[in-house]
């Protein structure tokens, strides 16, 4: 039996819903899916990795900000562009950084948003404030 297999939307909605899951986000489980993702030949979006990071950028004791960034380099490796959501999660994920801010590589983020042409919103400009 074959049956409906998941494609790019389905593994995006299952790893957003991990990020939002009770008790904090499920950032590990949802790099699980990923890979998994992976494995059946599924290409990830923008919105994929935009949830993978906005995953991690919730992780419960602080966000887990260097893997995020290897997820974005992962990103652009592909050729996937990234969008305001996804750059705001990123520095998102820099002003949680367990131990205190990593507001420098924040704003490093934020001037490579702007040399890419992609417009920062609220969300964005929050999280470097």
């Amino acid at each position: 039996r074959k049956g409906v297999q998941p494609n790019t939307v389905t593994f995006s909605a299952l790893i957003s819903a991990m990020e939002k899951a009770p008790g904090g986000s499920q950032w590990e489980r949802a790099l699980e899916v990923f890979g998994e993702m992976e494995r059946r030949g599924v290409e990830p979006s923008t919105v994929t990795f935009s949830a993978l990071i906005s995953a991690m950028e919730k992780a419960p004791g602080g966000s887990q900000w260097e893997k995020a960034l290897e997820v974005f380099g992962e990103m652009e490796r592909r050729g996937v562009e990234p969008s305001t959501v996804t750059f705001s999660a990123l520095i998102s994920a820099m002003e949680k950084a367990p131990g205190g801010s990593q507001w420098e590589r924040a704003l490093e983020v934020f001037g490579e948003m702007k040399r890419r042409g992609v417009e920062p919103d609220t969300v964005t400009l929050n999280a470097l404030i």
